[in-house]
């Protein structure tokens, strides 16, 4: 005589052992799925020999631009800035400098770039150097510019059309080296010394030719 107390063993109903293993299975795909979109996401930009990141990395074409040149007037007419030609065009390298005269930095380096440009043009260097004053008054700009007796191109970028949309970049100063192909080789995130300038122009000079 069975036990009062004892029940019947219970039984899975037919087919749902194959529906949880689908279900496990479609579980495992979609987290899957959901990480690898999240490897793509969150993925570190480009490290540049700097040990920058950098939207334009190493190895990339330096985005060609146009814009007005920040000293042009209605009584002294200058030609726009045009990156390519000042520099590929030319078979010349560049060396990109993106500042601002509201940033604190570049009040050391933008006179720095500027003897140094001087220097190698009094030595017959190819080395074209370009500014791009970012969203400054020119109230502000032309002054903070002549006085770091700056002699070469300086474009004004008011709209951030360059600055942010082209190069990507959200602070100042940041220095891109291009060789005569229109490549960039390196790029330096703040502002540069004496010694970390000099550098990168060896290095930029031992692309060309």
């Amino acid at each position: 005589m069975a036990d009062e107390h004892s029940t019947a063993p219970t039984h899975l109903p037919a087919g749902s052992a194959p529906r949880r293993a689908r279900s496990l299975l479609i579980g495992v795909a979609i987290a899957a799925v959901l990480a690898v979109l999240l490897f793509l996401v969150l993925k570190p930009a480009a490290t540049t020999a700097t040990g920058q990141s950098a939207v334009i990395g190493v190895g990339s074409a330096a985005p060609d631009f146009t814009l007005p040149n920040l000293l042009s007037s209605p009584t002294t007419p200058l030609p726009p800035v045009h990156l390519d030609a000042l520099g590929k065009a030319r078979h010349r390298p560049v060396v990109l400098n993106f500042f601002a005269s509201w940033c604190i930095p570049c009040r050391a380096e933008t006179p720095l770039l500027a003897r140094t440009a001087r220097a190698l043009q009094a030595r017959g260097s190819p080395v074209q150097f370009v500014g791009v004053d970012v969203a400054d008054q020119a109230s502000a700009a032309v002054p903070f510019v002549r006085q770091a007796g700056i002699t070469y191109p300086v474009g004004a970028d008011t709209t951030l059309r360059v600055t942010s949309v082209l190069y990507g970049l959200n602070g100042e100063p940041n220095t891109f080296f291009i060789n005569e192909s229109g490549v960039v080789i390196g790029h330096h995130l703040g502002a540069l010394t004496a010694s970390e300038l000099t550098g990168w122009l060896h290095r930029l000079a031992g692309t060309a030719g």
